[in-house]
This record gives structure tokens, sequence and C-alpha cells, in this order.
């Protein structure tokens, strides 16, 4: 029932979350329903029709009343619509030749709520301040107190305080003044924070510059900027492009930074000065540099004093590129606060990490995965445009496989209701790459059938096919075979070891319309002697047993589960296979939303809207990030209660739903696809190496337009290149 009040909940959750089936109303169709009938007074009362969630029972010259699924409604709820609708009816009593669109629903009282009252967020800022003098207050009262954290190295509010005076006299000392834009180039850890607190000290402006983007975009934003020192460590100077700017490095240069003075400085910025200067994408144009003075900082930080509850000797982790300015309230507004700020490593210590990983010079291939392209996409020369364009570059690139689902009944992913009439095509037009179900939904299917289709597919493709098969999640796909969803994993398992037999040339025995039972065997014989077999596994750890112990392949995601719970699963997996005798370990195949090309910022903002789009189908991905978010962790601290019940309980507004979702969107991004550059997403597929898995099933088609997919598949060429 809590489902039903997560309208936008899609379908295919069920595929990805076993747990969720046989949950009362959870295949409803969206969105709520409403009825309308009429009554006479002498009428029987009128009993709502199943399925009708707001019934309106007019009684002409008397009443309307209301009759609602309390599961769905709330009484406060429905006492909302009731004035709502009254003042409707009254709006058009007063104003008939008025616009629909014109007429108000909402009261006087319920306007003065919402424009004045809710917007009544006026409250004492100190408007002299700056971003470094709020340091410089917090480390007056607690010099002692542990700042700033990376990984087996701190430093105390007091001593970070000296350090950075020193920093700022020497930047100073080499012209740094107001307006004066500072390049920080520069990894994660320490001295990434002593060069953010000198640059402002020393009354400049810092300019954020990540050594992972492409040097010609480093250089474009420095020329553009007017850079006149550049912050770095030596071992990142070679890493710079051609400049104009003196290079200070904030190691092998300290010895004549510590000469001067530990005092501050001469304050020589103010409220109304620049603070720092963050470049965007580029993604329209060339990037375009977008200036934010103290005092905005200031007022944001105040601000978010009464939504983010702290107590002194609290830890705040900052994960955030300082080329977002989301890390401007990781890190100002802890250091501020008197937080304890622990920094996130980069991805490239990550990576050196995992480079010791048995795993890590372990084979992985790369195969392409298509699962949700909407048929209305405009602009393409035919519906399966990216499909067939998108095979062949993957047939002549050295890509593994190409996958094609099974989808019925619903737009999102209706361009493939049978995976082997899809394969028939990419066969036609490939010869090398593999042809995958991913999947077939077996139990929808007579498996006489299912080997048939599959072995005329293996037959024009020279012996290249593979099926992963899915036991079903949507009771509406079941027309295609009522009776069959209760019992439709065993169903699954049954016909597989039938579909299995015919593929060897062996015959099976049915029941023909007559009642009599005949011995039947398929045609044409396929290619391939033995039928390579992936179960489809969302979450459910017992279905990676079954997998191992039937000595299937496996196939799998991380939509609702991390990468560590994964590697747990992967390890059943393997030891259920080995203990039933099976030879060789099994493919564990891992499909991930992916979108790689040339600039990581670039890639954000073009897969942040589709992604969004996907994540808002399935509020149940969000619910997962529940566990994360700081709100929820509030109140579920408060409460006792686990950020999910918490969430489910919640009425959520739209502005909470695009908020959760960005931070959704957020986690997904960084912990659960392949996004970024070739370069930036090698450290992703290094974990994914380190937990055992042997081929990344590239899922290319969520939302993005083809055109841009197509035009930047060389990109993922270039990471698969990387990988290997």
């Amino acid at each position: 029932d809590k489902l039903r009040q997560r309208h936008a909940l899609a379908r295919d959750a069920f595929l990805r979350y076993p747990e969720l089936e046989g949950l009362r109303g959870a295949d409803s169709e969206l969105p709520l329903t409403v009825a309308i009938a009429q009554s006479e007074p002498s009428d029987e009362a009128i009993t709502p029709s199943p399925g009708t969630e707001l019934l309106l029972v007019l009684t002409p010259g008397a009443q309307i009343n209301w009759l609602y699924d309390s599961q769905v409604y709330s009484a406060e709820a429905i006492q909302q619509l009731q004035a709502q609708f009254t003042n409707f009816l009254a709006g058009l009593h007063t104003a008939d030749t008025a616009r629909l669109a014109d007429i108000q629903l909402l009261s006087a009282a319920e306007l003065q709520q919402l424009l004045v009252d809710w917007n009544n967020n006026k409250k004492a800022v100190n408007r002299a301040a700056t971003m470094h003098s709020l340091f410089m207050a917090q480390a007056a009262r607690t010099p002692d107190a542990t700042a700033i954290v990376f990984e087996n190295q701190s430093m105390s509010y007091g001593e970070l305080d000296r350090r950075t005076n020193q920093l700022a006299h020497e930047l100073q000392r080499l012209g740094i003044g107001p307006e004066k834009p500072v390049g920080l180039f520069i990894e994660r850890g320490l001295d990434m924070i002593v060069g953010l607190l000198g640059i402002l000290k020393a009354g400049g402006a810092y300019l954020p510059l990540d050594p992972t983007y492409p040097s010609d975009r480093i250089a474009f934003m420095v020329e553009d900027a007017g850079v006149p020192v550049l912050l770095t460590l030596n071992h990142l100077v070679p890493q710079l492009p051609p400049h104009s700017a003196h290079v200070l490095r904030l190691d092998t240069d300290w010895a004549q930074i510590d000469r001067n003075s530990d005092r501050p400085v001469a304050q020589t910025s103010g409220p109304d000065n620049l603070s720092y200067l963050i470049y965007t994408s580029g993604s329209t144009g060339k990037p375009k540099g977008v200036m934010v003075q103290h005092r905005n900082v200031v007022n944001f930080l105040a601000g978010m004093d009464d939504h983010i509850p702290y107590e002194a000797g609290d830890s705040w982790l900052t994960v955030t590129s300082l080329s977002f300015d989301i890390s401007v309230l990781e890190v100002f507004w802890s250091l501020s606060r008197g937080l304890k700020l622990v920094i996130y490593a980069d991805k490239s210590r990550e990576e050196a990490d995992l480079l010791s990983s048995p795993m890590a010079n372990k084979a992985v291939d790369f195969t392409l995965f298509y699962f949700s392209s909407d048929e209305s996409e405009e602009g393409v020369p035919n519906k399966y445009h990216l499909l067939l364009e998108g095979a062949k570059y993957g047939d002549q690139n050295g890509f593994g496989a190409v996958w094609t689902p099974e989808r019925h009944f619903h737009a999102f992913g209706g361009l493939y209701p049978n995976p082997a009439v899809t394969g028939a095509a990419i066969a036609a037009v490939t010869r090398n790459v593999q042809i995958r179900s991913g999947s077939c939904v077996l139990p929808l299917h007579s498996p006489i059938r299912v080997a048939e289709e599959w072995s005329v597919v293996d037959n024009m493709s020279n012996g290249r096919v593979g099926l992963s098969i899915a036991a079903g999640w949507q009771p509406n796909d079941f027309v295609l075979r009522p009776g069959a969803y209760a019992d439709r994993k065993e169903i699954m398992f049954r016909d597989i070891e039938v579909v299995k037999e015919l593929w060897r040339g062996g015959s099976v025995t049915m029941t023909n319309d007559l009642g009599k039972e005949v011995q039947v065997k398929t045609l044409p014989h396929p290619v391939q002697r033995e039928l390579p077999i992936w179960i489809t596994a969302a979450g459910n750890p017992e279905t990676f047993r079954e997998a191992g112990e039937k000595g299937y392949n496996l196939l799998t995601h991380l939509l609702g589960q991390s990468i560590e719970e994964l590697a747990d699963k992967i390890k059943i997996y393997r030891e259920a296979r080995v203990k039933a005798g099976h030879e060789g370990q099994g493919i564990v195949s891992l499909m991930l939303h992916t979108f790689i090309s040339d600039d990581l910022d670039k890639v954000r903002e073009i897969v942040r809207g589709p992604m969004k789009g996907y994540l808002s189908s399935a509020m149940n991905l969000v619910r997962q990030a529940a566990w994360h978010f700081p709100t929820f962790k509030e109140k579920a601290a408060a409460t006792g209660k686990s950020p999910f019940e918490v969430f489910d309980e919640e009425e959520l507004t739209p502005d909470d739903i695009d908020a959760l979702l960005n931070f959704a969107f957020e986690r997904y991004f960084e912990t659960s696809g392949l996004f970024g550059t070739p370069q930036s997403t090698l450290g992703m597929v290094n974990k994914i190496k380190a937990i055992d898995v042997d081929d990344i099933a590239c899922l290319i088609d969520f939302g993005i337009p083809s055109g841009i997919v197509l035009e930047n598949l060389p990109y993922l060429n270039e990471l698969r290149k990387l990988a290997l």
C-alpha cells in the first residue's frame, strides 16, 4: 500500500526488487483513479468499483459525498481537496466568464501561508563577514580541536589557521589581493584546504582546477580568468598546460613559505569581493566562469544552519570536487561551525589500492546492453537506429556482445517485446559479437517456441547466441500466459531444462490438442551444441545461489545494492557452483548505466535529466538512498526508526522529491554507473574487477538522445582498451 502512494513507481521495479512482489495494489494503473457518479436521494448507497481510489457522488440540489480509499488518501488530504473544490465552485459562480485557469483554488489563508508565512525566512546575518573571517573566528574559539583529517594525517584549527596565514603572506607578496583569481591545481588532501583558506586570506578568489580535467580545458580557464598565480604540488607541475602564471608548490616550496609570519595578514577583501570562480562544463559552447562574492556564501551558510543540526565535535565527510559548488557547503560550513572535516580520497588513490587486489589483472569483457529505449524519440531514421548502429559499432570495435531485453505493454522499453526478433536483426548486421537476451521471460512462453526462435538466430549468426532468462515480475505481462504468475520461478527453472533438451536435439513429451501425448523435436538444429544460459538476478542472494547450483551464468546490476553487497553475493554464486561440481567458475555479467565522454562536467549535465527521470520512475531506488540523505538520517536517529521507515511515512512535497532525486542522482552517478571520462571511470572498472565480475554490460539507452550516444561510443571503446 505504501507503494501506491509513490505514484511514479515503474512496474519494472519488480524485476530489480523481488521483495516487492505480492504487495497489494502495486500493479494498479497510474495515476490515481477518480470516478464521478450521480445519485437521487431515494437511491441506494453507491459502492465504489474495485480500484477506484476517489468517488464523488453528486446528489442534485443537495450535496456531494466523497468516498475514498483511506490507504491512498489521508483524511487531511481529502479535507484539503474538498476545500479547494469548494473554492473552485465558488469561483465559477461569481466569475462565470472567467477563464478556468484564472479561478483560484486556494483560500486566502492558504495564499497567505504559501506566499508570505513560508517565505518569512529573514534571520540575522553578519553582513561584514567573509568566508575566511568565519573560519578565523572559529579557530580562535577552538584552536586545539581537530579541523581536517585525510587518511592518517590531521591538523588542528590553530595549526590550520597559522599555516594559511603564512601562505596568505606569500600570496600577497606575489601580488594577490581583491578580485585576483588564484588557480588551485591540486589533489584532495590537507594541502587542498590550506590552499583554499590561504587564497581567501590573501584577499584573492580561488579557481578550482581539477587535475583530471583535459589539458585544453585547464588552459582555457587559466587564460580566460587571467590567473597570475597557480598553487599546486611538485609532482603535478608536468601535467599543467602551457601558461604564463607563477607556480607556487605547496610541498617543495613550503620552506620558503614557512619563513613568513604566522600572524594574520592585513585584510584587503570584504563581503562584496570575489570569493571563488567556478567554470561550467561548456557543454553548450565554451566553459563560462561563474563568480560568487563572500556575502553570497556567508548568507547561504547562515541559511543552512536551519536545516543541518550539528554539535561541537561532529564530523563531516567532504566528497565533492572543488569544481562543484556543493563543495563550498562541505568545506566552509563545516570549518566555520567547528566541525571535523574528513576529506575523501581521490579516485586515483582508490585505484592505486585496487591495483594490489588479486583481481587487479583480471580480464573483463565489455558488452552493450539495451533496456529502456522509448519509442517516442524524434529525429532518428527509425526506432531501431540506436540498436542497429550501436551493434555495428560494437561488432567492429571489440565489444563482446549485444543484449536486448523482453518488455511488454509499456512505452519505456516497448521497442523490445521479443529479444529473438531483435537478436535476428542484430545477427543480420554483425559478424563477431555474441547476441544475448537480457532477459527472456521464459514463464510467459512455450519452451518449444523459445528453442525454435533462438535456434533460428543461432543459425543466422553462425553460433553466437546466449540467453539470460528471468522469471518475470509484472503481473500484467502474464496475460500472455494466464495462471503462470504465482509459480513463475519454478516454471522458469523447469522450462530451462526443456529448452536445453530440445537444443541438444532431444525430444520432449507434450500433449496435443486431442489429448494425446506426442514426442516433439524442434527445428532448425542450432549451430552451438550447448545453449549458453544466464539467470537474471536482482538482489536476492537465493537467486545467486540457485544460479550457481544449477551451473548457469549470472546477470545482475547495481540498482539497489552496493558494490560491497554484490561482492558477497558473487561469492555465494561462485561457492554454490563449485560445491555442485560444475566445471569452470561461470560468467558474472554486471549491467551498468553507462555514458563516457571527454569531459566529466559535460557527462554529468547530459546524464542528469535522463537518470533523474529513470529514478523518478522507480522511487524504490530513491528509497535506497534514504540511508544516506541527511534529513532521513536525522529523523531516524531522533525517532529510533530506520531511514526507510521515515521515508515511507514522510509526506514529500514536489521540492522534497526534487531534492531527493538530485541526491539520489549524485549517489548513483558516483557509485552505481560508468559515468565520466575514460580515465575517471577506470577506477570503477577496477572496483568491478576486484569483486570478480567477468563482463560489464554497458546500458547505453536510458534516455540520452541516440545521436549523442552514438557520437560518444568511441570514448567507451577507449575505456575498454584501457581496462585490458
